[in-house]
């Protein structure tokens, strides 16, 4: 049901007319020749089926009508239709899509028109849907299928399965389940806010009640703790008035102690400094004296090099002037020679002028004068030679051959000059070039020597800096190491006196404030001593940190520090420091690692302190162990082996043996004084041997510049060689050219005497024939000689004769003669040339050799000057080393007494400092006591107290009285006068004073105590923030969340009906889709196979289909693979153009058994495949269209070549024998048509030009 019957168009593209296209069997071929029309017939078929003008090679719809017109007459039409009758159950039904004249589509089915939307519902009715254009494949169209991307597979099956109606719906609910969702999220997490701002409340309601009484437990601890604090005031102040009387009387005994050093400090000053501007005298003498031959150097090696090239260059003059005065000679002679011949030449010219004029009469000579005289003999002659015609003829074809003889042996001539010209030319040039090798062979010789010696210097240069740079790398070496022992000397020394300081200030800052614990190194110590260095890396820069009770303790004595100027330090304080805690997995990481701070020993109290700075750092046995916990387990440590190594958390490892590194000076050895000097005098020894080597070394000629004379030689010798090269090339060249110039000349001799012998027997005959021509012409001239006065005519004949001789030798002898003038002012030219030449070369030769000796002279000179100054750099030299004795000696001395005085000076600062320090400890403590006073009397703590009140405190600073203390600080006076009873304290806490260590710890741990209880209590008063309002916020957050709640369920209950609806929708275009992808799947390769079988191949390729989103397919693309037989997977673009066609018939052919429409139109699909495809393709199309038409085939039933079996094709998934289906397939190919049921054929009409078809009728012939 389905199948196209016939077409009826008129006036369609190239269709003029009404035409009737068919019928159409169940397996026709289109044939035609190219542009006869067949793609036309595509566009008709797919025009009639609703398919947009957009793919019928046209941008609108006018552009179909037939407008063509065989003659200019013709009017066009501007109406065009195609009507399809296709077989249906009722019988027949016309399709016609007509072209109206306003360019639209009119659509009618059995002449009734429709619409659009109702033509394409009644071809979908027949399994024709127009937008998957499952009934047609366009020409070309066949490879882009196979290679279409996997979204634009998955747009076809979704849109062949039906499953794209539901994809708006599909993606409109998509969005509407989002925003449920998002909705109902919301509402739940507003719900969530409410319920916890209600618990807030009621916790707001339990801290109401609790706020009183910590009040009153406050009141009461703050009382004690103010008492406590002002007990230990009192005992301290009492202490520090003590110990500043002791230092006043130590101060005193210092500071005449320091006077007396100090005068011998300045003493010892002098006298160094005495020799040290001696010292510095003969030190500026030696630089002077150095300074003065380093400038003579490079004038000196100037000079030298001046010398060198001049006596080069008086060497090439030497030989210029050589070659030159050759040249003069030779040039002399050629110039002589020409003059020579000039002069025979001309000789030769007057005895040719001399003998004509002696050898005829004066009557003969005045011929010249008589033009009618020789007119007459001329008109004479004419007659004669016309009666002597046999013989004069002969003798003018003699005349001719000499004449072309004299031709030819005057040619002959000057080619033999020519090429004996050539041959001194090139005589010339070879011994040029002779010389030339000559010069260049000698030049290349020097240039070798000369290579051979800067390579010799080069050599000896190298082998003197080597020594002098392996004596200069052993002193480096000792000097490194001297300059490393005096730096670690001077760093211990120094060291000493820092580690003296920080001990001093420390003592201070201890002093003054009860809760400075200490250094971090001095408040821990390793459990074993292997652990020393491991432990001192990791401590680092907190190694001399201090560690303090609070963050104001730490402000405290950072601000006395700044005061007293003491210097600078680190503050660790306990209550402000913040510690990650440590992960106790990494005690357990490795049994040879454990945690610095697990091979420390040191005070519970100061955990806090030792864990902020050893972290999670860790202790290794070895490198290895290290690199396998950071690297292999990459645990965020950093690990610390024994030896000092590092591997820091980046990765990066640095450290290393520690031994002699400052960081750990404690275990090194002090250098004493007198080492110290030792080392500096070797320093001193070492220094001064090292500017010697650098001397040394600066003297020699840099191996830099001989290397590059070296190069500019070796440039030399290359230019040199091949230069010689070629020259002998050229010389070689110039011998060939020589022996071919004197063979040709040889030639050219044997010619010209070959000519002159036939010239004279040619001479002989003409005079014979001329005898006989004058015997028989005498009669006729015997009135002319009568007339003329002439013997007889022989006579006249003669004069003419010879005088034409004589013109032509004169004419010879002029141009000789002007050739040679000519040659001999250019040789002339070349003589003076050379001669001013060798003059002007003999003049250079002359200054260069004046220039030489002065330039020696200067030398000499220069050298004389550099000798004595040498003389006087080594006198000059022992005189500076006895001048550094000396001053090496005085500086001994003045580093004594200055050592004497420093340690006098330091100590009476040190002592001046202490006593600052209680002054300043003292004056604190008395504004300490004064503040907590002030604090109480403004807090309203009550104190008890034995004398004065607490009203005698101010407020107010303004008016405070004061007095000046020692220290130079302002003190209240005020609270002197107050005696606080202490007796209400407990026994246990009065007795509590910081006088030792344990005092010390006492007190820290009661003052934290007091200060936690108080601060535990202020926090959580205030903390507490109680409200009256607690009970009808409460009502209002219950009616809020029951609203919210409210307000959720509805969300909710939404959100799930829109999922219910999405899930559907989903369901249904899932079930569509995978409907249509399992059919197809399964039958491509099928299909595949039946196309790729062969005898040969009787299992076929393979063709398969995967999905990218096997969830929700039609989301994303569908693969397709093909595998033509016996060869290996590759993508679909790699295939040849003939597989592609293959597989995209296999894969249409699937998708049309899925939704098979009644008839199939193929548009060239075989241009790609080779002979046995296109066979194969024909067979299978028959095999299948003429099963259908006779309702089955048997099952070992053969079309072809090809088994094509009913149970093949049952199993390929196509449609059952039954249904109807019809192949119509344009082809060009004879293996494809032949094998067709029906042939349609299309051919262009010249007359009309348009298209006109044919049909036959083929099932009648089929085999």
């Amino acid at each position: 049901m389905g199948q196209l019957l016939r077409l009826e168009v008129e006036n369609f593209k190239s269709y003029k007319g009404f035409q009737t296209i068919g019928p159409f069997s169940s397996f026709t071929a289109v044939i035609g020749p190219n542009g006869s029309g067949k793609s036309n017939l595509m566009d008709a078929i797919s025009f009639v089926l609703g398919v947009r003008s957009t793919h019928l090679r046209s941008t609108n719809l006018k552009d179909l009508v037939y407008n063509s017109p065989s003659n200019e007459n013709t009017k066009l039409s501007n109406r065009a239709f195609v009507a399809a009758v296709l077989k249906t159950k009722d019988g027949e039904t016309t399709f016609k899509r007509s072209i109206t004249t306003s360019g639209t589509s009119e659509y009618r089915i059995n002449s009734k028109a429709v619409t659009q939307q109702e033509y394409n519902t009644e071809l979908e009715k027949l399994n024709i849907i127009t937008k998957a254009k499952n009934f047609l494949v366009f020409q070309g169209d066949v490879e882009a299928i196979a290679s279409q991307s996997p979204k634009d597979l998955t747009n076809l099956i979704e849109t062949m399965s039906g499953s794209i109606e539901y994809r708006n719906e599909y993606e409109q609910l998509k969005k509407e389940e989002q925003l449920a969702a998002e909705q109902s999220s919301i509402s739940f997490n507003k719900k969530r806010a409410i319920a916890a701002e209600l618990k807030s409340v009621f916790q707001q309601k339990k801290e109401l009640d609790a706020y009183e009484d910590k009040k009153a437990k406050l009141s009461k601890l703050s009382t004690e703790h103010m008492l406590w604090k002002l007990l230990q005031l009192d005992r301290k102040i009492d202490k520090d008035n003590a110990e500043i009387s002791i230092h006043n009387s130590q101060i005193e005994e210092r500071l005449s102690e320091t006077k007396n050093a100090e005068k011998q400090v300045n003493t010892s000053r002098k006298s160094q400094a005495i020799a040290f501007k001696e010292l510095s005298k003969a030190d500026k003498n030696i630089k002077l004296l150095e300074k003065d031959l380093e400038e003579n150097q490079p004038t000196l090696v100037g000079l030298k090099e001046k010398l060198e090239t001049s006596t080069k260059k008086t060497l090439s003059f030497q030989q210029s002037i050589k070659k030159l005065q050759d040249d003069y000679t030779r040039q002399k002679t050629i110039v002589d020679n020409m003059k020579s011949e000039y002069q025979t030449h001309k000789n030769a010219k007057r005895r040719t002028q001399d003998s004509w004029e002696t050898s005829f009469t004066s009557k003969t000579l005045s011929l010249d004068q008589n033009p009618e005289a020789l007119a007459e003999y001329y008109k004479i002659k004419a007659i004669t030679d016309t009666q002597n015609y046999d013989r004069t003829q002969p003798l003018k074809e003699i005349g001719q051959k000499i004449s072309q003889l004299e031709t030819k042996i005057q040619r002959n001539e000057k080619q033999k000059e020519e090429l004996l010209k050539q041959i001194h030319e090139k005589l010339e040039q070879e011994r040029k070039n002779k010389e030339q090798v000559e010069t260049e062979s000698k030049y290349l010789s020097e240039c070798l020597d000369e290579k051979e010696k800067i390579e010799e210097k080069i050599k000896s240069s190298n082998s003197t800096l080597n020594k002098i740079s392996a004596k200069e790398f052993d002193i480096n070496d000792r000097l490194k190491i001297t300059l490393k022992e005096i730096s670690t000397a001077k760093f211990i020394e120094n060291e000493s006196k820092k580690e003296k300081r920080s001990i001093e200030m420390l003592s201070a800052l201890k002093r003054l404030f009860q809760t400075v614990y200490g250094r971090v190194s001095d408040l821990c110590k390793p459990t074993q001593r292997r652990y020393e260095l491991a432990a001192m890396v990791t401590l680092g820069k907190f190694a001399d940190a201090i560690v303090v009770d609070t963050n104001q303790t730490a402000i405290n004595c950072i601000r006395y520090l700044r005061e007293q100027r003491a210097g600078k330090a680190t503050f660790l304080p306990l209550d402000s420091l913040f510690v990650n805690p440590v992960n106790e997995s990494l005690r357990r990481a490795h049994p040879n690692a454990r945690l610095v701070t697990d091979v420390l020993e040191f005070n519970t109290i100061y955990d806090k302190a030792i864990s902020f700075v050893c972290g999670s750092n860790m202790v290794c046995d070895s490198v290895d162990v290290a690199k396998e916990l950071c690297y292999q387990r990459k645990l965020p440590i950093k690990a610390i082996t024994l030896d000092g190594t590092v591997i820091h958390r980046t990765g990066n490892i640095t450290g290393g043996s520690f031994a002699n590194v400052g960081g750990t000076s404690s275990s090194l050895s002090k250098w004493e004084k007198s080492g110290l000097e030792a080392l500096i005098k070797t320093r001193d020894d070492l220094s001064t041997s090292l500017m010697e080597l650098v001397k040394e070394k600066n003297s020699l000629i840099p191996v830099e510049s001989l290397q590059v004379q070296l190069s500019d030689c070796e440039t030399r010798c290359l230019t040199a060689k091949e230069t010689l090269s070629r020259t002998q090339r050229w010389l070689e060249t110039y011998s060939l050219e020589l022996k071919n110039l004197e063979s040709q000349y040889s030639s050219v001799c044997l010619d010209l005497g070959s000519f002159n012998q036939e010239l004279s027997t040619l001479e002989k005959n003409r005079d014979t024939l001329s005898a006989e021509i004058r015997t028989s012409s005498q009669p006729a001239f015997i009135e002319f000689c009568t007339k003329y006065n002439y013997s007889s005519i022989d006579e006249l004949e003669s004069f003419i004769e010879s005088k034409k001789k004589y013109s032509s030798k004169i004419l010879s002898h002029d141009n000789v003669i002007s050739k040679i003038e000519n040659q001999l002012l250019f040789e002339e030219e070349q003589l003076s040339y050379i001669s001013s030449e060798l003059d002007r070369t003999k003049n250079a030769l002359t200054e260069l050799e004046a220039d030489i000796i002065a330039t020696q002279q200067e030398i000499d000179l220069i050298e004389t000057e550099a000798g004595s100054l040498i003389q006087k750099i080594s006198i000059s030299r022992n005189d500076y080393q006895e001048k550094l004795v000396i001053y090496r000696n005085e500086s001994a001395e003045l580093e004594k007494t200055r050592s004497v005085y420093v340690e006098k000076l330091s100590s009476l600062d040190l002592i001046s400092k202490m006593k600052s320090a209680k002054e300043s400890e003292l004056g604190k403590s008395l504004d300490l006591k004064l503040a907590i006073l002030r604090k109480c009397r403004l807090e309203g703590i009550d104190i008890p107290l034995k004398g004065g009140s607490l009203s005698q405190i101010q407020i107010s600073l303004a008016n405070v009285s004061a007095s000046e203390t020692s220290g130079g600080q302002l003190v209240d006076t005020s609270s002197i006068d107050i005696n606080p009873d202490y007796s209400v304290l407990p026994q246990s806490t009065r007795k509590v004073f910081n006088t030792d260590a344990e005092g010390i710890s006492n007190t820290e741990e009661l003052e934290k105590m007091y200060s936690s209880q108080i601060s535990l209590l202020q926090n959580e008063i205030n903390s507490m923030s109680p409200s009256t309002h607690a009970r009808e916020k409460l009502e209002v957050l219950q009616n809020k969340l029951n609203d919210s709640d409210a307000e959720f369920s509805t969300f909710r209950n939404t959100a799930k009906k829109v999922a219910s609806r999405f899930a559907l929708v989903r369901s249904r275009r899932l079930e569509l889709f995978n409907g249509m992808y399992q059919h197809i799947s399964l039958a491509v390769d099928k299909f595949y196979k039946i196309l790729t079988k062969s005898s040969l191949f009787p299992i076929g390729g393979t063709a398969y289909l995967n999905l990218e989103n096997t969830y929700e397919p039609y989301l994303e693309g569908v693969k397709y693979h093909a595998m033509p037989p016996l060869k290996r997977f590759r993508d679909m673009d790699l295939l040849s153009g003939g597989e592609k066609t293959v597989a995209a018939l296999a894969l249409l052919f699937a998708l049309q058994s899925y939704v098979p429409s009644p008839f199939f139109v193929l548009d060239e699909v075989d241009a790609a495949l080779d002979l046995s495809n296109v066979v194969q393709l024909a067979n299978y199309l028959r095999v299948r269209s003429t099963q259908l038409m006779a309702n089955g085939l048997s099952s070992n039933e053969e079309v072809g070549s090809t088994s094509l079996s009913e149970e093949s094709m049952a199993n390929s998934g196509e449609t059952t024998v039954s249904d109807t289906f019809q192949f119509i397939i344009i082809s060009l190919k004879q293996p494809l048509y032949e094998r067709a049921s029906s042939l349609v054929g299309i051919y262009r009409d010249q007359g009309t030009n348009s298209s006109s078809t044919l049909t036959l009728d083929l099932s009648k012939h089929l085999v």
